[in-house]
């Protein structure tokens, strides 16, 4: 079962629909992968860990897309920071003007994302930082539904409104989680060595990668997009 559990991650998705479900989402939703995470990290299995979490995650925004097509309104609702989100990002593909496309609008809200996903994975053992990863995760797929359903092309609409920039972000957010996890999990101090040193370097990289992707390519992109609405 504990192996198992991540496959029902979709499933948990109904406790968006109960009262105050926007709230309760983000904090149940790891519970379909943390007994395997947990274990994956204690045995030291940081790539096994990883794949993991990226199953968890691909499974989540699924879910989301899905529900999304399924019943917007109830999806809108249920997912924290849905709506705005998705205001946003069709204002940037619409009209070029949003933070997406200034580095000094984003580049703050990455930090403070960064940090407290760090900070909240290193002292919860990983729970906490798979919480705001999922709310991460759930606010970002309903954007990719919302653009799907509002396309020409839905399918196609799917797999490009994943902007590469967030993919690379989710990589290596989900291997810095795992690396932060180790102290509290392994109930070592500073258990890091060379091994994990040189993976931490990837995962820096990739965040490093994530910023200069958007910063180069956003614009283009979000009038890449703008061509796959539909009625344009």
């Amino acid at each position: 079962m504990r192996r198992a559990g991540v496959w029902l991650t979709p499933l948990m998705l109904a406790f968006g629909a109960l009262p105050g479900g926007r709230w309760i989402l983000p904090v149940v939703l790891p519970l379909t992968i943390y007994p395997r995470f947990a274990h994956l990290v204690r045995e030291g299995d940081t790539i096994a860990a990883w794949k993991l979490g990226l199953l968890w995650a691909g499974l989540l925004s699924a879910g989301v897309i899905g529900w999304v097509a399924l019943n917007p309104f109830l999806a809108a609702n249920g997912i924290w920071h849905g709506e705005p989100y998705r205001e946003e990002m069709f204002g940037w593909i619409t009209t070029g003007l949003a933070p997406e496309n200034d580095w000094r609008q984003f580049l703050p809200v990455h930090a403070l994302h960064l940090g407290l996903f760090l900070a909240l994975s290193w002292v919860s053992g990983g729970y906490l930082g798979l919480v705001l990863g999922a709310a991460l995760i759930d606010y970002m797929s309903f954007f990719v539904g919302s653009f799907a359903m509002a396309s020409r092309w839905p399918w196609l609409a799917v797999v490009v409104a994943w902007v590469p920039w967030s993919v690379v972000r989710v990589l290596s957010f989900i291997l810095l989680g795992v690396l932060c996890s180790r102290p509290v999990l392994q109930r070592r101090m500073w258990p890091f060595g060379p091994a994990e040193k040189r993976l931490v370097a990837i995962a820096a990289s990739g965040i490093v990668a994530d910023l200069l992707i958007k910063w180069l390519c956003a614009r283009g992109y979000g009038h890449f997009l703008a061509t796959l609405l539909a009625g344009h």
